[in-house]
């Protein structure tokens, strides 16, 4: 499943009863995980977060539906903004758009989007976007493609390899 497509499912408790969205992700490009889900609730302008784990899971389809009840919700931990419980660089909505570099410093394209199992927390891989509007390729990477990530990701791949992997 791509990140994109499950940002904004619904999400309901063990009870069948809306609780709210997935809002973002919480994720560990080098270890390939998705650390945490974090839900918003409430009306636009009283909107709150709140976060879960693989293991507060009981299946997503549609719906992403949790292992908690109304009682177990109440005391999760709610926040105004996302940015007031986890650094900004983890999280996904910070990572799109990260512009990638093949290992010899030259500009490839742009992180776009993960491939996930939500299921498990598994990241199995990233969508690097290529390319102008007209001449777009994409290519998919694992782990084990990433030398580096900071303000850039790093990979260990040479443009030329990257060139003969990407895909219309």
């Amino acid at each position: 499943m791509k990140v994109s497509d499950f940002i904004g499912m619904k999400v309901i408790d063990i009870k069948a009863q809306e609780v709210g969205k997935v809002e973002d992700l919480v994720v560990f490009l080098k270890k390939s995980v998705v650390e945490q889900i974090f839900i918003s609730t409430g009306p636009t302008l009283n909107k709150k977060y709140f976060s879960v784990h693989n293991e507060d899971l009981t299946a997503i389809g549609d719906f992403v539906q949790l292992k908690l009840d109304e009682s177990d919700l109440e005391n999760k931990v709610k926040v105004d903004k996302i940015d007031d419980a986890v650094a900004k660089d983890l999280r996904f909505k910070n990572i799109e758009g990260k512009i990638v570099l093949a290992q010899e410093g030259v500009e490839i394209g742009k992180i776009q989007d993960l491939i996930i199992d939500p299921a498990v927390g598994l990241i199995k891989n990233l969508i690097i976007s290529m390319g102008g509007t007209f001449s777009r390729k994409h290519i998919m990477i694992t782990k084990e493609d990433i030398a580096e990530i900071g303000d850039y990701m790093i990979l260990n791949l040479s443009k030329e390899q990257v060139e003969q992997i990407a895909v219309d």
